[in-house]
């Protein structure tokens, strides 16, 4: 696949969709009151494995109604408070762990965390996977990581550019070696991405009402 053919994708999706998303421009929702901005990305990066975004704005919520919205306030209040806190977001023994982990190894970074960190220090942390640590990158910390997760699975792969079994390096690389180096567009292609299996690419798909329904090799098969 050349740069052109992606960009071209990107393109009709953005003028289908014209990001009237929950994510303006493809930038990550933010509530505007954690300290700083940041860290909501981080905190919302955690919350969202395995579960839906309605179950993590819950979370967030809650976390801003006991102000638990500073690292220092999170690495310091009881778990079990935390636990309480996120219990809408699901598995939140796990994520309350995780969080604490992420929070003591912003606050014990030598610098600028947001300004500095690499992708392999998060990964280094138990319960960051790629996919959680290329969305702290990109959303987080403005770091050209383009993000892979089920929506950009499903949708490639239907339209025949990804191999079912494809592993997230490979995905990954595949969409970084084919765009240009842009911060902005891989967080606005990721948003697309996603708006586009949310209302069309579904579990259960509407090709009859996709753009790509001509081109789409899985779409060209039920049509």
């Amino acid at each position: 696949m050349s740069n052109s053919q992606l960009i071209k994708i990107y393109q009709v999706l953005r003028d289908t969709y014209s990001f009237s998303t929950g994510w303006p421009d493809g930038e990550w929702p933010l509530s505007g009151h954690f300290r700083p901005q940041r860290l909501e990305v981080v905190v919302g990066a955690i919350l969202t494995q395995n579960t839906n975004w309605n179950n993590v704005e819950k979370a967030l919520d809650q976390m801003v109604r006991q102000e638990l919205v500073e690292a220092v306030k999170l690495a310091h209040c009881p778990q079990s408070q935390l636990e309480r806190a996120i219990r809408s977001a699901g598995f939140y023994r796990q994520k309350a762990e995780r969080l604490k982990r992420v929070v003591r190894f912003i606050l014990d970074y030598p610098g600028d965390f947001y300004g500095r960190v690499r992708r392999e220090e998060l990964l280094s942390i138990k319960g960051i996977g790629p996919e959680t640590a290329d969305s702290i990158l990109l959303y987080a910390c403005d770091q050209p990581h383009f993000v892979v997760d089920a929506y950009t699975c499903r949708v490639f792969a239907r339209y025949g550019l990804l191999g079912e079994r494809a592993s997230y390096q490979e995905i990954k690389h595949f969409f970084e070696s084919c765009l240009p180096v842009d911060v902005r567009l891989y967080k606005r292609f990721h948003a697309l991405i996603v708006e586009h299996a949310k209302r069309t690419c579904k579990k259960t798909p509407l090709c009859h009402a996709c753009v790509f329904q001509t081109e789409c090799a899985y779409g060209s098969k039920v049509n």
